[in-house]
């Protein structure tokens, strides 16, 4: 790529939604390094030798267990200096035979660039996504209940620290001003700072 910022989703459409498995295959020579690394919730090559291939052989079937993937990238965000592209991106994926309707699932991609004689190549990619967001890839039905199970978690959190803070656990030492900060925080928020 000349221009990451404003190449990388076409990049990205290729890699994951091409419409034959050789414009995949071209697309992974041109935009990957051979010894390309790669991080997922479910599976990871480890850069090196040959790496390429694997990863490649990842995306096949990504590919062949959804037939119809949509991908949009919502924002790229372009670090030059160190050569790195944050993507907030959606995709439809759609499991082969799976009676469950597809749903947009969120994640944020990571790509660590090398530049090599002026272009920049894929390096090293990294998916994260929210849990809920990756249950939507394989049984959209279940996320909501998912959902309603983390903000349980979150509610329990606060009763948690509630009760511990009675027992004299972590608790305040002083009352909030009227702007919510207290005086150790002041500065923090306001613009000012204390170091």
């Amino acid at each position: 790529m000349e221009n990451p910022q404003n190449e990388i989703a076409k990049v990205v459409s290729l890699l994951t939604t091409s419409a034959s498995p050789e414009i995949q295959e071209l697309a992974a020579e041109r935009y990957v390094t051979t010894d390309v690394g790669f991080r997922h919730p479910v599976c990871r090559v480890n850069p090196g030798p040959g790496s390429r291939d694997a990863l490649l052989g990842i995306y096949q079937w990504y590919r062949v267990m959804s037939p119809t993937i949509e991908t949009r990238v919502d924002n790229v965000v372009y670090d030059k200096q160190n050569n790195v592209i944050f993507l907030e991106v959606q995709q439809k994926f759609h499991i082969r035979l799976s009676p469950f309707r597809p749903t947009w699932s969120k994640l944020i991609v990571r790509l660590s660039l090398r530049e090599i004689n002026g272009l920049h190549y894929i390096a090293f990619q990294e998916d994260f996504y929210h849990p809920d967001d990756f249950l939507n890839l394989l049984i959209p039905p279940l996320a909501p209940f998912l959902r309603m199970a983390l903000t349980g978690a979150s509610l329990a959190s606060n009763a948690y620290a509630s009760v511990a803070q009675g027992l004299g656990y972590w608790s305040p030492t002083s009352r909030k001003s009227p702007s919510g900060v207290g005086d150790e925080g002041r500065g923090l928020y306001d613009g000012n700072r204390t170091d």
